[in-house]
C-alpha cells in the first residue's frame, strides 16, 4: 500500500494500535484465566490421608483428578496452538526430619473450575531419603497409591472407617556406572507392601506396592492409614551378583570383565569398588 493511500498519521494510528490488539488478547487471557481461578474449587468432601514415614524420608502424597463423564473440559493450550483436556493435581509435601513424623491431610473427592467438574482417580504415595552425604546420595520411591473405581473393580474392603496399609522400605546396593559415579556404591529405595504383622515374602518377584483400588462412594469420610518401617538390612539390587560372607557382602566380577558387578561365577571371582572415596573389598565394612 503506497503513503499516497496511507497517511503518515493513519499509518502511526495503525501500527500503535496493532500490538495493542495482542496485548488486549493476551489480557483477555489473563482475565479468563483469573475468572476460573476465582471460580475454581475443591469438594468438601474427602477422605483423611494419614502417613507415619521413618525418620530421614520426605513424603509426597499426589491426588490426580480427571473430569466427570458427559462434562465439558476442554482448554485452549497456546503452547500446542488447540484444545486439551483439563487435568487436576493436588501434591502434599512434607520434608525429612531426623525423626519419624505422622502427617494427616485432606484429599477433596471432586474439584471444580469453571463449567468443568472432575473426580478423584488416583492418590500416589512418594518417599525420598538420603543414604549418604554426597548431593547424589539420595533416590526417590514411588511407594504405592489408591485408585479411585467403581465398584466391579474394587480390591480394597471398605467397611471399617479406618483403612490401614503398611509397607517396608529397603535399600538396595549396586556399584554405579554412571559417568560422575562410576565405580562406588549407589543405592536404590524400594517400598513394598507387607501384611498386618510386617510379615513380607522373601520372593522378591512377588511383592507389590502399597495400596489397591477402592470404590469411590465407600471412600467419603474414611481415614487412610500408611505407615512406612525402613528395613535394618540392606541388599544387594541384582541377585546373584553379590555373595554374603562373615564379613560382609562382595561382589563379584566373571566372564567379561565389566565396570560393575556380573552374575557369580563357580568358583567366585571378586573385585573391589570405592565407598567414600576408599577402596574397598567388602559391604558395609570396606574391609575383610
Amino acid at each position: 500500500m503506497s503513503d499516497r493511500y496511507f497517511p503518515h498519521s493513519v499509518r502511526i494510528v495503525f501500527f500503535l494500535v496493532l500490538p495493542l490488539m495482542g496485548a488486549c488478547s493476551f489480557a483477555g487471557q489473563i482475565a479468563s484465566n483469573s475468572l476460573e481461578g476465582a471460580t475454581s474449587y475443591y469438594s468438601n468432601d474427602h477422605f483423611t490421608l494419614v502417613a507415619t514415614i521413618p525418620a530421614k524420608f520426605g513424603f509426597t502424597s499426589k491426588a490426580k483428578y480427571s473430569p466427570k463423564d458427559g462434562k465439558k473440559c476442554d482448554i485452549y493450550s497456546p503452547g500446542l496452538g488447540g484444545k486439551v483436556t483439563r487435568q487436576q493435581q493436588k501434591s502434599n509435601t512434607t520434608e525429612a526430619k531426623q525423626v519419624e513424623q505422622t502427617v494427616s491431610t485432606d484429599i477433596p473427592l471432586e474439584y471444580n473450575i469453571a463449567d468443568c467438574s472432575m473426580e478423584l482417580t488416583s492418590v500416589s504415595y512418594e518417599l525420598s531419603g538420603r543414604y549418604g552425604p554426597g548431593s547424589l546420595d539420595r533416590d526417590m520411591e514411588l511407594a504405592g497409591g489408591l485408585s479411585v473405581a467403581d465398584k466391579a473393580s474394587i480390591t480394597i474392603e471398605s467397611a471399617s472407617s479406618v483403612i490401614e496399609q503398611r509397607g517396608i522400605c529397603t535399600w538396595y546396593f549396586q556399584i554405579s556406572t554412571s559417568k560422575i559415579k562410576k565405580g562406588e556404591i549407589e543405592k536404590i529405595l524400594s517400598c513394598e507392601a507387607t501384611g498386618p504383622e510386617w510379615e513380607m515374602t522373601h520372593d522378591r518377584f512377588k511383592r507389590r506396592k502399597l495400596g489397591g483400588v477402592i470404590a469411590r462412594g465407600d471412600i467419603s469420610n474414611k481415614s487412610v492409614h500408611v505407615e512406612f518401617k525402613l528395613s535394618p538390612l540392606e541388599e544387594p539390587y541384582y541377585q546373584n551378583y553379590w555373595i554374603k560372607l562373615p564379613g560382609g557382602w562382595k561382589p563379584c566380577t566373571g566372564r567379561w570383565n565389566s565396570s560393575r558387578e556380573e552374575l557369580c561365577t563357580s568358583p567366585p571371582q571378586f573385585r573391589t569398588f570405592k565407598l567414600n572415596g576408599r577402596d574397598c573389598s567388602v559391604y558395609p565394612g570396606c574391609n575383610e
